[in-house]
């Protein structure tokens, strides 16, 4: 009988920890009742490079949180392409070179998986790949124009 009480204390305790990481994400993340904004608008319409960066970075932060607190093995919430282009979003804005390898890796599944996603998204029109002019064997990677723009405004529907 002890065993079980002391099984159930664990469920509970980790329950609690599990209600206290979701308030913490609600706090970080609140989609707002705005419509999108129309498809002429820009993305310097409505927000600033460092508002969008930090949006992102908060929604990068909030996909990862959610993803480690009810992921149980069966990888049912991740949003493994979604993570990858805003983590390439974000470097763009920064104007930081991110390389095929390292996207792949920071996404946290399997390299080969994450490649395969990459190239998707690569024909799709919605990443660009570019050689490293130094080493040609590093392939960098960023947003196109297109996925940039429908990025910067999703993150512009957000409410702050």
């Amino acid at each position: 009988m002890d065993e079980v009480s002391a099984e159930i204390a664990a469920i509970k305790n980790a329950m609690a920890l599990a209600t206290e990481k979701v308030n913490t994400l609600s706090a970080l993340i609140t989609v707002s009742d705005k419509p999108v904004f129309a498809d002429n608008m820009t993305a310097s319409d409505e927000m600033n490079s460092a508002g969008l960066i930090d949006r992102a970075e908060k929604m990068l932060r909030w996909s990862r949180l959610k993803a480690s607190m009810l992921n149980l093995g069966a990888g049912l919430f991740t949003d493994s392409c979604w993570n990858m282009c805003l983590d390439i979003y974000i470097c763009d804005l920064k104007d930081e070179k991110i390389t095929v390898s390292s996207i792949a890796h920071s996404s946290g599944i399997p390299m080969t998986t994450a490649m395969r996603y990459i190239n998707v998204m690569a024909e799709e029109g919605l990443l660009e790949k570019s050689p490293n002019p130094s080493d040609n064997r590093m392939i960098f990677i960023s947003t196109s124009t297109f996925c940039k723009d429908k990025i910067s405004l999703i993150l512009q529907s957000m409410s702050k």
